[in-house]
């Protein structure tokens, strides 16, 4: 869980810190060789913290319910379904203190995922200019496909339909974060 909190924070200062090191570039090839060794680094630093460093646990768990996260949140924050006490504090259990706990909460793990995924939204149309925000979103949502599809056939982490959910939505906030930068440099 830490690992994947600090990667994820690395991740979103190295995102704003890209275009710096794009115009230290002398020419066009370097400049795109070290965008693709960017995006290389960051697509294996995703396999790595969602596949690979669970070799072998064997966790056979998945689950296919879309937004189970966020309904367990709005049940225990307005009650609109009876939920035990217990649920609740197991969402919210250490969420005030993200780095000290040892496995993440459905709340923390939703956030993760968001915020795993958003350099994805904002490397993509950074090194490929004329990819639309649709084309990025659907990469984005490929690439998660593959990751919890894996997760599901190698049994190295839980394969949930939320997570998918979650990394395309943080792949849509990366892309936001691109369309700023990108108003913001041509101003």
């Amino acid at each position: 869980m830490q690992s994947c909190l600090l990667f994820g924070l690395f991740v979103l200062v190295v995102m704003f810190l890209v275009p710096q090191g794009a115009k230290l570039c002398s020419s066009v090839k370097a400049k795109t060789l070290y965008q693709y060794i960017l995006l290389s680094i960051y697509l294996i630093g995703i396999f790595w913290l969602t596949l690979f460093n669970r070799w072998g646990m064997d966790v056979a768990r998945f689950r296919f319910q879309p937004f189970y996260v966020v309904w367990q949140i709005l049940n225990c924050w307005f009650g609109f379904h009876k939920i035990s006490t217990a649920t609740c504090r197991a969402v919210f259990k250490n969420s005030a203190n993200l780095l000290d706990s040892v496995h993440a909460t459905p709340i923390e793990d939703l956030l993760l995922n968001i915020i795993l995924f958003m350099p994805l939204g904002f490397l993509l149309p950074y090194i490929c200019s004329k990819l639309s925000f649709k084309k990025t979103l659907l990469l984005g949502f490929v690439l998660s496909l593959v990751v919890e599809i894996s997760q599901y056939l190698t049994h190295w982490g839980c394969c949930d339909i939320d997570d998918i959910i979650n990394n395309t939505l943080g792949t849509a906030f990366g892309y936001l974060c691109f369309c700023i930068y990108r108003r913001c440099s041509r101003a």
